[in-house]
């Protein structure tokens, strides 16, 4: 579900441009920062306050933020244990692009439960 992450993630360091902040992105040259940092990724990692997904749309954007949550939390389990193997990028991209087609599923879920 979280093929999308076979691209990797980048990790936004605020300190670099900003120096010492509030860890908000409050000015047009820390977003502009952050976008760069980004490049072309789905999601930037915000060293000590969370991540930034981008996406085609809100949806996808959405399904990005809980798998990238949930898969955070199974990789963790998952070293506990010992040695991990990753997807290789061919995998990832095709894994990515198979989840995309099929978001309308997870969304009209979160949708109900949203309205619960």
């Amino acid at each position: 579900m979280s093929g999308f992450l076979g691209r990797g993630a980048p990790v936004f360091e605020i300190r670099d441009v900003g120096g010492m902040t509030d860890m908000l992105i409050r000015t047009p040259q820390l977003g502009k920062a952050l976008a760069a940092s980004l490049a072309d990724k789905p999601l930037v990692l915000m060293r000590g306050h969370g991540a930034t997904m981008v996406g085609g749309s809100i949806k996808q954007v959405v399904y990005r933020s809980i798998y990238a949550a949930l898969n955070a939390g199974l990789q963790m389990d998952a070293l506990r244990l010992g040695e991990a193997t990753f997807l290789a990028p061919e995998e990832a991209a095709k894994a990515a692009a198979a989840n995309d087609k099929a978001i309308e599923r997870p969304w009209a879920l979160w949708k109900r439960q949203a309205m619960v």
